[in-house]
């Protein structure tokens, strides 16, 4: 699964629509906020790519090692801005899909079976989670101004039902349904892609997940 491919899931919609705190230490981890199977649809399957940022690398090296070489330069640079762990949660709807989901050849933005793809980042401090979710750049190949920008319409703020600053853009694209959303809830930033789930299903599991930040 190629960085570019999950990109590529905002790309399709862009064309169709042309201080603070420490982290407690004892508190949530991005194990536990990521997606869980409880806020899926009973029949979605958790893909054994999952995991820590660092299996993840590992496990995307031998089926696409450009997508392991990206992310995990990505990921050296969130470091350099203060995040300190991130986890990655897959889900589809069967364990076939989620094995071509690891191709180097798989276009996610094309999919026409349920998706979840979730990334789960923490920072060093409330201050460096707001920092990241502000910032142009990219983390996982995802920011608010990549949604903001080829005049899709997005909900920004309390209207997303999840933090003032959280951004989601949720809309059909032909015989597909997008919602991606991106926040930031005290020390952590989630980035959530849904594709053909319906938006209440969604949004349900985008509130379910901000609801474990606390």
């Amino acid at each position: 699964m190629t960085r570019s491919s999950i990109a590529a899931v905002i790309a399709a919609m862009t064309v169709a629509a042309c201080g603070g705190s420490p982290a407690a230490p004892h508190g949530p981890t991005t194990a536990n906020v990521a997606v869980q199977p409880a806020d899926v649809p009973s029949a979605m399957v958790k893909c054994d790519l999952s995991g820590d940022i660092n299996n993840f690398i590992k496990q995307e090296q031998t089926p696409d090692p450009n997508a392991s070489k990206t992310t995990a330069t990505e990921w050296q640079d969130a470091k350099k801005n203060g995040a300190t762990n991130a986890y990655v949660a897959l889900y589809t709807d069967s364990s076939q899909h989620c094995s071509a989901v690891k191709s180097s050849s798989a276009d996610l933005s094309a999919a026409t079976y349920k998706l979840v793809v979730n990334f789960v980042i923490q920072f060093k401090d409330e201050k460096s989670a707001v920092t990241g979710y502000k910032s142009d750049n990219t983390v996982f190949g995802f920011s608010a101004s990549t949604l903001r920008s080829g005049g899709n319409a997005v909900q920004e703020g309390t209207a997303t039902g999840l933090t003032a600053n959280s951004i989601v853009l949720s809309r059909p694209v032909g015989d597909q349904t997008f919602y991606i959303a991106v926040w930031q809830n005290k020390a952590f930033m989630v980035i959530l892609a849904i594709l053909n789930l319906d938006p209440a299903a969604s949004k349900k599991v985008a509130g379910a997940e901000n609801g474990r930040i606390k």
